[in-house]
């Protein structure tokens, strides 16, 4: 009976060894965190693969607009605009605000503002300067300032 008591494999299984439990669990919840990840990654994938097929496709120009004074800015998709016209008339009602044109200009009043966009180069040019066509490829972000500063 007294060689079972002193054998090397039960006090090497006790004392050296790690339990395999933890070590088995963090390797599963390690594995289940990928495999969550993964699973996540290709669900995303699936539906914008699918929101962009030609069937579904909607072509969208969105870009920011803001207001002097008000510190939110607010998104409005150009390609939903015909052209400057109704532009600045889509603006004047979201905003509740008088936009004068850049001809418009040479008589400023203190209610009216007038309608400013940023380039692609970062520079700062009145609306209706160039061609809508070409507005469409350059336009960054939109600025409705007062007219008095034109």
């Amino acid at each position: 009976m007294e060689e079972l008591e002193n054998s090397p494999s039960s006090s090497i299984d006790s004392s050296s060894h790690p339990p395999i439990s933890s070590s088995s669990s963090s390797s599963y919840n390690t594995r289940r965190a990928l495999s969550t990840d993964l699973q996540l990654g290709l669900s995303l994938s699936t539906s914008s693969f699918q929101a962009n097929s030609p069937t579904e496709r909607t072509e969208s120009l969105f870009v920011k607009v803001y207001m002097e004074g008000i510190p939110i800015g607010r998104k409005l998709n150009l390609l939903t605009q015909d052209g400057y016209q109704s532009l600045i008339r889509t603006l004047q009602q979201m905003f509740r605000t008088t936009i004068v044109y850049p001809d418009v200009c040479q008589n400023p009043s203190t209610t009216a503002n007038v309608l400013t966009y940023e380039d692609k180069e970062g520079d700062w040019m009145m609306v209706g300067d160039v061609p809508w066509e070409l507005f469409l490829t350059t336009v960054k972000k939109l600025k409705i300032t007062k007219a008095d500063k034109c």
